[in-house]
């Protein structure tokens, strides 16, 4: 690495943008990758699942959406949510 090159490990390191934002946008990227490796588009995936393609749209563009959505979505393209504590600095409230 030369002196004119930064590694950037978290947006969050350098900017003021919410953690939420980046896991949205996060989970939007996955979303569309397996949509392309299960040779769908958003409107067969609807289909398949039983939603409109604006509901999915939203959900692939990282706007806001609610969780049934999500998670029809994800079961349709046989993914899951997992829960883990995160691996950073930040403590919520109430804990030390």
């Amino acid at each position: 690495m030369n002196d004119k090159e930064v590694i950037v490990k978290n947006i969050t390191e350098i900017m003021n943008v919410p953690s939420s934002l980046v896991s949205k946008v996060n989970i939007a990227a996955e979303i569309k990758k397996c949509i392309l490796q299960n040779h769908l588009t958003v409107r067969e995936l609807g289909e398949k699942i039983g939603l409109k393609h604006p509901q999915i749209v939203r959900v692939t563009n990282g706007e806001n959406y609610n969780i049934d959505t999500l998670i029809k979505i994800l079961d349709g393209l046989n993914l899951e949510i997992v829960i883990k504590k995160k691996e950073n600095k930040y403590n919520p409230v109430g804990e030390e």
